[in-house]
């Protein structure tokens, strides 16, 4: 029985953005989606190089020897992008992302660096073939936040490996089974960053033209914020269709030009053979070695320049976190916190730099559930107006349970002197008595808020107040 996969792809800037940083490339053999990132440091040329790589090593392959072809392109295209930001510092900081396939009949070969993925659509059901190397990701995986609140995560674009000439960052290599009637899904994040797994699935079935339509309309309902890449794969039997081409920034940038003036070679040019499969193991585990790095200095530097990078990185994502803020809980009482509530490595990155006397247990359940969960704020000034209006929230929940406690009626004393000339029980010297006359009254006390109370938090909408 022969398999074929037959295709469709689409790249484009979305609704947003300025110019198209994604690239993909699409054959019988291959199917690949890259997302360029380092917006002025060139994230169209990164992901254009990539592309370029893996295209030259396309070609017929089978089993293992497919994931050795893909990581041996990856690297090349990390070697090229370390080349260019030596030449040109100002590129320093440009990367890509990669979700690609290898298709040879009866498996798949995937490989994937960064938060582009890949899906397979099988008897109704959508499920993810590659894992996202993001922040957010370790935090679903580690059962603290949902895939839909990841959506919204404030640190979402937070990504952990990317193709950008570090030597560390190395793909993850998979084989898959390869059955008729499976649909295949390739996207970049402007995609899958937007959109639920759930949305995407309700999208999944009916003809291939029509399933690419119907995702590049999810994608701009959300906003269109990113540039958005989508290619849709059948896996059937017979023979295969779709278009051998190149989009996005990889088609549209003069790639040989751009490299021509860092130094780097074009690729009509290059004299660097494709990956001999027969040499699977050592492609596979051999040591990433920099190219022309055999002198002292090159050597020296390769070690000292990652830690520069690590600890500069390092202190600059410790400054972001600093200029945070958020309210939560401080034990029983509400307090307005400096950084971030999620730790990294087990090291805590936010402070308290206000705290309040009001208690978590006399807001609204819906408030301390909020609270509990933390609330974020845009500024320590934002913080202080919520905090005050949660104070408000309080204490018209704790005057509610005060009055519930206290009887309805309230007795009322009031003193009703009587004239001497008309009440009776005057003495002797013509000086009337007075004596108290108690009037009950039985008006219900009601306690009503005197403001409106609205979150000033934009992230904290409004509820029913429930005491």
């Amino acid at each position: 029985m022969t398999l074929a996969l037959r295709y469709v792809a689409h790249s484009e800037i979305g609704l947003v953005r300025k110019n198209n940083q994604d690239s993909a490339y699409t054959s019988p053999t291959m199917l690949v989606v890259a997302d360029g990132m380092g917006g002025a440091a060139a994230g169209d040329l990164a992901s254009a190089i990539a592309v370029r790589e893996l295209k030259l090593a396309d070609g017929p392959q089978t089993g293992e020897a497919m994931l050795d072809v893909l990581a041996a392109a990856i690297d090349s295209a990390a070697d090229a992008i370390a080349d260019l930001t030596e030449a040109d510092p100002s590129l320093d900081g440009m990367g890509s992302t990669v979700c690609g396939l290898m298709f040879d009949g009866t498996q798949l070969g995937l490989a994937n660096i960064g938060d582009s993925r890949a899906y397979r659509y099988r008897d109704g059901q959508l499920s993810r073939l590659t894992r996202d190397h993001s922040w957010v990701q370790t935090l679903v995986d580690e059962g603290r936040i949902t895939e839909a609140e990841a959506l919204e995560h404030p640190h979402r674009s937070l990504i952990l490996k990317v193709i950008n000439g570090q030597p560390q960052h190395v793909p993850d290599l998979e084989l898959a089974d390869a059955v008729p009637g499976d649909r295949l899904l390739l996207c970049s994040d402007g995609l899958c960053g937007f959109v639920t797994d759930d949305a995407i699935a309700s999208r999944m079935d009916g003809e291939r033209d029509a399933v690419l339509s119907a995702l590049v309309a999810l994608a701009h309902h959300e906003g269109g914020q990113d540039n958005i890449t989508i290619i849709v794969a059948d896996i059937v039997e017979g023979e295969p269709e779709g278009a051998t081409e190149v989009l996005g920034a990889a088609a549209t940038l003069d790639l040989d030009n751009q490299l021509e003036r860092t130094g780097e070679q074009p690729s009509a040019e290059r004299t660097t053979p494709r990956p001999d499969p027969g040499a699977a193991e050592a492609i596979r585990y051999a040591p990433l070695a920099r190219r022309r790095a055999s002198t002292r200095v090159k050597l020296v530097a390769l070690v000292l320049l990652p830690l520069l990078v690590i600890v500069g990185g390092g202190w600059g994502w410790y400054s972001y976190t600093q200029g945070q803020y958020y309210l939560g809980a401080n034990a029983e009482t509400l307090a307005i916190f400096q950084g971030i509530p999620e730790p990294v490595f087990n090291l805590p990155l936010s402070h308290v730099v206000q705290e309040d006397s009001t208690r978590v247990a006399d807001l609204p359940v819906y408030y301390q559930e909020q609270v509990r969960d933390t609330i974020r704020t845009d500024s320590l000034e934002s913080a202080k107006e919520t905090l005050a209006m949660l104070r408000l929230k309080a204490e018209f929940c704790v005057q509610q349970r005060i009055d519930r406690q206290n009887p309805t009626t309230t007795p009322t004393n009031t003193a009703t002197a009587t004239s001497p000339a008309t009440t009776p029980g005057t003495t002797g010297s013509g000086k009337a008595t007075r004596s108290p006359v108690i009037t009950p009254t039985t008006t219900p006390v009601q306690s009503t808020p005197t403001a409106t109370l609205t979150p000033s938090d934009p992230n904290t909408p409004a509820a029913p107040t429930d005491c």
